[in-house]
């Protein structure tokens, strides 16, 4: 067992759908325009949002069939198991006060470009749509995972508004897209 890698911290960042790519991610086909599942942007596109460091935990979802058949004498065995479906929903909580925060803490309708603003609560949907990149890094700071993934994000808790620090408990279902994709390194 390697106990020298672990993941000891990670950096979120979000780029909401339909938010101007200005710099689309290299060898995927994505362009100029709106984000999509099917245009996603660079990492260093400005519009995406630093959500900051998101301890996130991670759920596999999905329904499998048992093929049966019978094994000579009679009695059925199971022979397989076929997937029928498969999810991943990944929960965290945004620590980072952004426009993404309050977004998802008031359903709101706010700018992307994370200059502040009028907005009005209960004006969008609870959740919104977009690419959420992760890197992951070891006790030594290095990186050993990035992934980038198509989901669709809503607050799931209550936003604490005292005397500690606000938090905002995320989940983040994976939503399918032929680019999400990962990387460790």
């Amino acid at each position: 067992m390697n106990k020298a890698r672990k993941v000891i911290g990670s950096k979120s960042l979000f780029f909401l759908e339909a938010a101007a790519v200005s710099v689309p991610a290299a060898g995927t086909g994505s362009i100029a325009g709106p984000a999509s599942a099917s245009n996603k942007p660079d990492v260093t596109d400005p519009l995406y949002i630093d959500i900051g460091p998101v301890k996130w935990n991670s759920a596999q979802s999905g329904k499998t069939e048992k093929y049966m058949s019978p094994a000579g004498g009679g009695a059925y065995v199971v022979e397989d198991e076929i997937p029928l479906s498969r999810g991943k929903t990944l929960k965290g909580k945004l620590e980072k006060m952004t426009n993404l925060f309050v977004a998802l803490r008031d359903s709101a309708t706010i700018p992307s470009s994370g200059v502040g603003g009028v907005y009005n609560p209960l004006s969008a949907a609870p959740n919104v749509r977009g690419w959420l990149h992760i890197e992951e890094r070891d006790q030594n700071n290095v990186l050993i995972n990035t992934v980038e993934m198509w989901v669709s994000l809503r607050a799931s808790g209550d936003t604490n508004m005292d005397d500690k620090a606000s938090e905002t408990p995320v989940e983040a279902e994976v939503l399918y897209s032929t680019l999400n994709v990962g990387n460790l390194t």
